[in-house]
């Protein structure tokens, strides 16, 4: 099976479990960054294939063993806010009161770690997890984890920062 559908990553990360990728309204995780075979026949494209020119891509899967890397890493970006790459610059979308009513209303029928996090942002109105932010701040985001791996998506092909 080879996957016809369009996608185009605008941020393409791997974490502590695996690689992972955002667009515009769409998310994945589980996927690889490279083209593989399906293990029912053809091939499934890796997320670099539908990356956009400038495609914000970090590592930090080498940061679990650190632990001054793996404390920034899950302060700033697992329980820090979500990526939302139809923001501009230094916008943000924050989950709102109205959105935490929402939350609360839901609550009792929410599961699979779904209503934990709802839980927190009812309880913490302070905390950012459910907030969005643009592709530049979740990169400034980034820059400020010890060690973490970043680059961008040039002509097809990974560029790291030095």
């Amino acid at each position: 099976m080879t996957d016809e559908t369009k996608r185009e990553w605008y941020v393409i990360g791997r974490g502590f479990n695996g690689w992972h990728a955002a667009g515009i309204n769409i998310s994945s995780s589980g996927g690889d960054i490279e083209d593989r075979p399906w293990w029912a026949g053809g091939i499934q494209r890796g997320y670099l294939g539908g990356a956009v020119d400038g495609c914000l891509v970090y590592d930090a899967s080498h940061l679990e063993a650190d632990p001054h890397g793996r404390k920034a890493f899950i302060h700033l970006i697992l329980s820090g806010p979500m990526v939302d790459p139809k923001l501009s610059a230094g916008e943000t979308d924050p989950f709102t009161d109205d959105d935490r009513a929402a939350a609360a209303r839901m609550l009792p029928g929410l599961s699979g770690g779904y209503d934990t996090i709802a839980a927190i942002a009812i309880a913490a109105p302070r905390s950012r997890m459910l907030d969005s932010v643009s592709v530049a701040e979740y990169r400034d985001l980034l820059t400020a984890i010890p060690g973490i791996k970043i680059g961008e998506v040039r002509n097809g092909a990974i560029v790291w920062d030095v």
